[in-house]
């Protein structure tokens, strides 16, 4: 239930930021925030991220069906992985994917509108989705360096016993019936 919510949440930022960088920068005005560093600035990407397949007229349907698939593959890993760590991260995955995915699809393009320019570098424009994808992806990736590949499939257990097997049998090998009788659950 978090999880969806977690999704809902940041799809919904993403769409609401989206509708109102097109109802008040579509006309081509740009409104900078921080000086020439950071603008609001209004682009419509028919590409992937930098503008892939921008000029194929056939790349928003490669990529609104990549898109599609990757959400489903995305959503059966949120149901099959039980690390919560790694849940959340799927989570916010799922709805920047998703965030541009459904521009793609209803509007035949990604909106773009955060700028910023470093110097004379100009970063790609991107938007509140891709953020939250990035987020999410840093976040997965930092997660699995630190989680025991084992444990992604185990629940997360309240008390702290993440090792406890379907069993019973704790990583000290007692049940936790016999823990509690003798008054040692929890205690090494």
């Amino acid at each position: 239930m978090v999880w969806t919510i977690i999704i809902l949440v940041g799809l919904l930022l993403d769409q609401v930021s989206k509708l109102v960088a097109q109802n008040h920068l579509a006309s081509g005005g740009a409104v900078s925030v921080i000086g020439e560093f950071f603008v609001l600035e209004y682009h419509v990407n028919t590409g992937a991220a930098w503008s892939f397949l921008a000029n194929q007229t056939w790349g928003i349907y490669v990529l609104s069906a990549i898109s599609v698939g990757a959400c489903v593959l995305f959503v059966y890993w949120l149901l099959k992985i039980k690390d919560r760590r790694v849940r959340f991260c799927l989570s916010l995955i799922i709805s920047g994917t998703a965030g541009n995915m459904i521009d793609r699809i209803f509007r035949g393009g990604v909106i773009d509108f955060l700028s910023f320019r470093f110097g004379q570098y100009q970063f790609p424009i991107f938007n509140v989705a891709d953020s939250i994808l990035v987020v999410g992806i840093a976040l997965l990736l930092i997660s699995l360096l630190f989680t025991d590949s084992k444990r992604l499939l185990q629940e997360d257990r309240p008390d702290g016993d993440a090792d406890a097997d379907r069993t019973g049998l704790s990583t000290k090998g007692r049940s936790k019936e016999a823990e509690c009788e003798e008054g040692t659950h929890g205690v090494d």
